[in-house]
């Protein structure tokens, strides 16, 4: 994904906005207010091309919004910072089950083409295997997304993130003025196998970047730019999905990284059988114990 100019991250900020949303914003600004939810963005917009609205009135009006939602949310749900861990601290495997986003072509492969025979489906579905790599697919999935609740959350206080209110595909925060897509992850198996190690990752995140962006699934492939949370236990790798509830080291983590004045690195990468060039804009933050 290209850089971007800063009238068209505005857009997408505003379009991440809910219809009574960018309805305040207008009544909040004195902006006309037409029906449309388009139209809305395009006063909005047309404002700001006249100097009538700056960027930085845009960001805070969103950033107050966001703060807003969360309380909002927390209060409904009780889920502050702190409840998140105390339910993640009981989770004591990380299993998948089944792969990610495969979920129907597992059932497909091991249960619906697997037996002809409607008595034999039945005795391999009573036997509770389905059940036991569903529960556990689920469970990751649980783990992983209240974990980034928080993350993102410590993500958007900083002065140069602005949130996403309402999900538009492939991006999670604003960052300097450019959309983002947030992945809390590890690095690639493909890594490892070619004899680089974390350090090798620090020392060279753009190369790390692109054995993230050539390695992913296909099923879930993106050029969309990233922002890569690197996790990674020293002691027992194996155990690194254990930090994303380690708080106050991502906490210190994330305001030494926002801390700094940075840009997303150019990544360029090639991608399936026909190796088909691709070009993306990332950076990579290591919360390594």
């Amino acid at each position: 994904m290209a850089i971007l100019s800063i009238k068209d991250i505005n857009f997408i900020k505003l379009k991440s906005l809910k219809k009574e949303h960018l309805k305040d914003f207008c009544e909040h600004f004195s902006i006309s207010i037409p029906p449309n939810i388009l139209e809305m963005i395009k006063n909005i917009l047309l404002a700001y091309d006249n100097n009538l609205l700056s960027t930085e009135q845009i960001n805070a009006y969103i950033k107050n919004l966001y703060s807003d939602i969360r309380k909002k949310e927390i209060a409904e749900t009780g889920a502050t910072h702190q409840a998140i861990i105390n339910e993640l601290n009981k989770v004591d495997a990380h299993i998948w089950g089944m792969v990610q986003g495969k979920a129907d072509g597992y059932i497909q492969r091991h249960y619906v083409r697997k037996y002809f025979k409607f008595d034999e489906l039945l005795i391999a579905l009573n036997d509770g295997s389905l059940l036991k790599a569903m529960e556990a697919y689920t469970l990751c999935s649980w783990y992983n997304h209240w974990s980034t609740v928080f993350l993102e959350d410590l993500i958007c206080l900083n002065k140069n993130v602005v949130p996403i209110i309402k999900k538009v595909k492939g991006v999670d925060v604003i960052w300097n003025e450019q959309a983002v897509d947030i992945k809390a992850t590890n690095l690639p198996k493909e890594w490892f196998r070619d004899k680089y190690t974390i350090d090798d990752a620090i020392n060279d995140p753009v190369r790390a970047c692109e054995y993230l962006y050539t390695y992913q699934g296909a099923e879930r492939f993106g050029s969309e730019n990233r922002f890569f949370v690197i996790l990674y236990d020293r002691t027992n790798p194996s155990d690194s999905w254990k930090i994303k509830r380690d708080y106050s080291l991502i906490k210190e983590s994330v305001d030494k990284f926002f801390s700094q004045d940075l840009e997303l690195d150019t990544i360029n990468f090639s991608f399936g059988k026909n190796k088909t060039p691709h070009m993306a804009h990332a950076k990579m933050m290591f919360i390594v114990k």
